[in-house]
């Protein structure tokens, strides 16, 4: 019988991992993953004293990564059956994309939730619109910003400070904003999201927001992705408005 260890290691040990793990994926994930995996605590896992995998748990509660090398699959089930008994585990975030995590996060499931659509883009999206404009916001605009936006936007300041938000405008007048967030895990990613003042919904203007920021993805060198909330059909639909399409999910796997 082999011997089978979870040890407790700080991000800086295993963000290489991480990092391989996320480009060995057929999909890249959002930032709303992205953020639960870098807010999680993270094991090392060894098999009789050998280096043999990693995982990570968000709140003590939900598994968020599950990576296993390749001599040390054949232990799988084991393997996951100790991750669930880590800290105060009863559930795990896993992207359909992550075939090894997927199977073995199935494996004795008591429910499955669809929690979220993960899209990439095609080669060609729709151009903004003639009338519209997408700028860079700035530190200047952050009162336009909390008071059309409300506490959409988290951290607002440090959002500025580092050059996350753009406004849209028509005619000079902002009718939307727009983020992108780069990852820390896939460098080649960035997601993208929006947020449109209510008086000019159902106008396009989402769309329009969400082609800007992917042509701004383009222009400083980064793959554009976005997710959304799976019973959030108005984003799902603005989001395959602007040329994206997904095939992979997150599912919520309760146990």
């Amino acid at each position: 019988m082999v011997a089978m260890t979870y040890t407790h290691v700080p991000f800086g040990t295993i963000v290489a991992d991480l990092r391989q793990h996320a480009a060995s994926l057929p999909s890249p994930f959002d930032s709303f993953l992205e953020e639960h995996i870098l807010e999680s605590n993270y094991y090392r896992i060894e098999v009789d004293g050998a280096k043999a995998g990693f995982c990570a748990i968000h709140a003590e509660t939900l598994i968020t990564q599950f990576g296993l090398d390749r001599p040390y699959r054949r232990y799988g089930q084991a393997i996951f059956y100790g991750v669930r008994r880590l800290e105060n585990v009863h559930a795990a975030f896993v992207p359909t994309c992550d075939e090894l995590f997927l199977a073995h996060a199935l494996d004795e499931s008591r429910q499955i939730d669809r929690q979220a659509y993960f899209f990439q883009t095609l080669d060609d999206s729709p151009p903004l619109p003639p009338d519209t404009h997408l700028r860079m916001a700035t530190m200047a605009d952050a009162e336009v910003i909390r008071a059309g936006a409300g506490g959409f936007f988290d951290r607002l300041e440090d959002n500025l400070a580092q050059g996350k938000l753009y406004l849209t405008e028509q005619q000079g007048e902002c009718v939307g904003f727009g983020v992108i967030e780069r990852s820390m895990l896939m460098p080649q990613v960035a997601s993208v999201g929006m947020f449109t003042l209510p008086a000019y919904r159902r106008r396009g203007i989402g769309t329009a927001t969400i082609c800007g920021l992917i042509a701004e993805c383009r222009r400083i060198g980064r793959q554009p992705i976005a997710g959304c909330w799976y019973h959030n059909h108005r984003s799902k639909q603005t989001l395959e408005a602007a040329g994206m399409y997904s095939h992979t999910r997150l599912l919520r796997v309760s146990y």
